[in-house]
C-alpha cells in the first residue's frame, strides 16, 4: 500500500518532514499547500505532485491519505477541523515531538524508569530565529511554547507528568533590535512533577552566536544528560558512560506514521494528539505564570 500524503506549509521545518517521508518506500508525497505559491511549487517540483494557496481547495481536490501540517502556531486550528474532527473520526495522528522516538532518549528513560527522581534540569538557549512571526506573542506563543516545548516533552516522556509551574521572565535586550518583539528575551520555569521530583527548565533566544540545548535528570543511583540530539551521558555506581544516538528521530516519527495507517497499528506512537496536549498545557501555564507575576499554576487548570 501506498500512502498518498499531501503537505500544508513548505518552508522551514517542512523541509526536513518532506525530505525523510520522500526516503519511505511506502510514502507517496503528491499536494503542497503554502501561502506563499513559489514555495508550494518548488515542493511540487522537486518531489511530484500538485501545488496549492488553498488549503481547503487542496483537501477537495485531492484523494489524501495522510496530510502533514508544517505552519507557524497561529495558523493551527481551522486547518485541523477542515481535516478532521480528531477525536470524533478517530484518526491516526502523530505529533512531532521527535525526541521520543530517538534511542539515546529512550536508553536514558530506561535507566531511570525504576529510580527515585528529585531533580530536574532542562534549557534552551539559542539567537533569536529570522521569521518574523516567531518574536510576535500572539503568532508564536514565545519561545516556550515554540522552542522550548521539546524540551518540556522530554521532560514529561523521561520524568512523568508535570502538576505545577511557576515562571519568570525578562525582556531587556530583542526589542530594541525589533520594534515587533514582544515575547521574553529569557524564561526560567519552576515545575513540580507528580512523583514529586521538582525542575527548572530555562530558555532564551537572546545569544547571537552560541546555542544549546540539554536535559539532566538526577535520580538517587543515577544522573543522566541528554545532549539535546546528540546522545546522552551518565553517572551511576559503575562509573561514568556514553551513549552516541544511533536513529534519527525524523525519520523513525515519519516510518511510524506511515506504518500505522498502513497497519492501524499505533503501539509505536508515542506522542499522539492527546498527549502533546498535555506538554501544551505545561507550556502555556508557564506563559500564564509570568504573565501573573511568578503566580504557580496548576496544570489541572489549563487542562480543564
Amino acid at each position: 500500500m501506498s500512502v498518498r500524503i499531501g503537505f500544508i506549509g513548505t518552508g522551514g521545518i517542512a523541509q526536513r518532514h518532506l525530505q525523510t517521508l520522500s526516503e519511505n518506500p511506502e510514502a507517496q508525497l503528491i499536494a503542497y499547500c503554502d501561502l506563499e505559491l513559489a514555495r508550494a511549487q518548488k515542493a511540487a517540483a522537486e518531489y511530484g505532485g500538485n501545488a496549492y494557496q488553498d488549503f481547503e481547495k487542496m483537501l477537495e481536490s485531492e484523494q489524501l491519505d495522510a496530510l502533514v501540517i508544517c505552519t507557524p502556531p497561529f495558523a493551527h486550528g481551522d486547518i485541523e477541523l477542515a481535516a478532521c474532527a480528531i477525536q470524533q473520526a478517530g484518526v491516526t495522528t502523530v505529533v512531532a515531538y521527535k525526541y521520543r522516538w530517538e534511542d539515546h532518549v529512550q536508553k536514558g528513560r530506561e535507566m531511570l524508569a525504576d529510580q527515585t527522581i528529585g531533580l530536574v534540569f532542562g534549557n534552551f538557549w539559542t539567537s533569536t530565529p529570522g521569521a518574523s512571526w516567531w518574536r510576535v506573542k500572539s503568532q508564536s506563543g514565545g519561545q516556550m511554547i515554540e522552542q522550548t516545548t521539546h524540551i518540556m516533552d522530554m521532560a514529561r516522556f523521561m520524568v512523568g507528568e508535570v502538576e505545577r509551574v511557576q515562571a519568570f521572565g525578562t525582556l531587556q535586550a530583542m526589542n530594541k533590535v525589533y520594534p515587533d518583539f514582544d515575547i521574553w528575551d529569557a524564561t526560567v520555569a519552576n515545575l513540580e512533577f507528580a512523583n514529586g521530583a521538582v525542575g527548572t527548565i530555562s530558555s532564551t533566544c537572546l545569544s547571537e552566536n552560541w546555542g544549546q540545548s540539554s536535559l539532566r535528570v538526577i535520580a538517587q543511583k543515577v544522573t543522566v544528560e541528554v545532549k539535546g540530539g546528540e546522545g546522552i551521558g551518565w553517572v551511576d555506581a559503575n562509573g561514568a558512560g556514553e551513549y552516541e544516538r544511533q536513529i534519527d528521530g525524523y525519520q523513525r516519527e515519519a516510518n511510524t506514521f506511515v506504518e500505522a495507517i498502513i497497519s492501524g497499528d499505533r503501539s509505536e506512537i508515542y506522542s499522539d494528539y492527546a498527549d502533546a496536549v498535555k506538554t501544551l498545557a505545561v507550556t502555556e501555564a508557564c506563559n500564564l505564570s509570568i504573565e501573573n507575576g511568578g503566580e504557580v499554576i496548576a496544570i489541572s487548570e489549563i487542562l480543564g
